[in-house]
């Protein structure tokens, strides 16, 4: 499976017979050897805009839909020890620009066998270093290590807590490209505002300002669930 098929995809609760948001983003482990994890983007515009689903919990996946038992499965905090790759910018251990990271391939098990970039393809060992602004690849045949101090990872529940002075300008360059998975993709229908005024048509393609507007006007999930 790849990061691509998840992301847009719907969550339907059994117990509730509901569609409860979409998936997102990705969350990976600290290796980046694993997807545990996704954020979804609630439907519910009373409930928070942000929930976490481990993926051990899903049911099934059809269509562009996956199945969990409750809608309690969903929760509102996750440890995320490490953030998604994808979008961030990819390099190699001598300043090679490769791009962007544009998908995450898995197993059945969730365990990542790739990630791409560009035309390139790079498995999880050979991932040098990461952060949170960008991903460090190691050259072919390189032996170069880098070994990294420990230190104590907040929860994302401790992240949102934080202030907005305490926030760094790393959490907030993830924030803005959190929605990067909707550009271009085409809307199925009209999107509204809070008081029913279209904002975005039928059949537009969606862009960094179609986004904006949407979160501007508090209607980011219905831009979401719009998209195709």
């Amino acid at each position: 499976m790849k990061a691509s098929e998840l992301i847009g995809s719907r969550v339907l609760a059994l117990d509730t017979a509901k569609i409860c948001g979409i998936i997102c983003d990705i969350i990976p482990s600290p290796d980046y050897k694993k997807i545990p994890a996704v954020e979804v983007l609630m439907e519910d515009e009373n409930d928070c805009e942000k929930k976490y689903l481990e993926l051990k919990k899903c049911m099934g996946f059809s269509e562009g839909t996956i199945t969990v038992k409750r809608a309690s499965d969903l929760v509102m905090c996750y440890s995320a020890p490490a953030s998604s790759p994808i979008n961030l910018p990819a390099y190699g251990e001598n300043g090679e620009n490769y791009g962007r990271v544009s998908d995450v391939v898995t197993d059945d098990k969730r365990n990542v066998i790739a990630l791409n970039v560009s035309e390139k393809s790079f498995p999880p060992a050979d991932i040098l270093s990461y952060s949170e602004e960008l991903i460090v690849f190691r050259l072919p045949g390189s032996k170069t290590r880098i070994s990294k101090q420990k230190k104590k990872v907040p929860s994302v529940c401790e992240k949102v807590k934080a202030s907005e002075n305490q926030v760094s300008s790393v959490v907030r360059i993830t924030e803005i490209g959190r929605y990067a998975f909707l550009k271009g993709k085409r809307l199925g229908e009209d999107v509204t505002d809070l008081s029913g005024l279209p904002f975005a048509i039928r059949g537009e393609t969606i862009t960094d300002e179609t986004i904006r507007l949407a979160k501007e006007k508090g209607a980011i999930v219905k831009l979401t669930m719009a998209s195709r």
